[in-house]
């Protein structure tokens, strides 16, 4: 009969913890009717979770066409990519991918890798980042270009220096 009562005991242990940490630690939700989105120079974004979320981030990315990234690392970073509309060009593994409409790609930290729109319509992308600090990148960016857009002579110096401070290592050109 003892034996009986200690299962029900340890269940109880072991239950306790795994109810305690599925609990939120702020606020139970967060809703925004209409997101606002911020200027990027060459296409926009818009916050979906809360600034300074740190397990992760989400944001939804419209880069305008012609826009690409060089080859670049994230050291600290995983990144995803689901794309809604338009076309989105991966190089990822050595390899060109365009991603359409319901495609999706994970990258894990330490993946060089590049993004860009290579057709003539923007391309729009629910991006996924972990941890969630790699956003405050977005929000310095759209700072940026209040002062300083693409076209300025000053604007690739100061973006390399922002993605310096915001994990993104440069690591070769545009690869398409």
């Amino acid at each position: 009969m003892p034996g009986r009562l200690l299962l029900p005991a340890l269940a109880c242990l072991l239950i306790a913890p795994i109810a305690e940490a599925r609990q939120p630690a702020g606020p139970a939700a967060t809703v925004r009717l209409s997101p606002r989105a911020l200027s990027l120079g060459v296409g926009d974004f818009t916050p979906l979770t809360p600034e300074g979320s740190a397990a992760m981030a989400q944001l939804l990315l419209n880069e305008h066409p012609s826009y690409r990234t060089p080859l670049h690392v994230h050291h600290r970073t995983d990144e995803s990519f689901h794309v809604l509309e338009g076309r989105l060009t991966l190089f990822v593994d050595g390899a060109v991918r365009v991603l359409g409409p319901g495609d999706y790609a994970f990258i894990p930290r330490g993946t060089p890798h590049a993004q860009g729109n290579q057709t003539d319509k923007d391309a729009i992308a629910l991006v996924t980042l972990a941890p969630g600090d790699f956003a405050r990148f977005f929000h310095a960016r759209a700072e940026l270009v209040k002062t300083t857009p693409p076209d300025h002579p000053d604007y690739g110096p100061r973006m390399r220096a922002l993605g310096q401070d915001h994990d993104i290592k440069i690591v070769g050109p545009p690869p398409f």
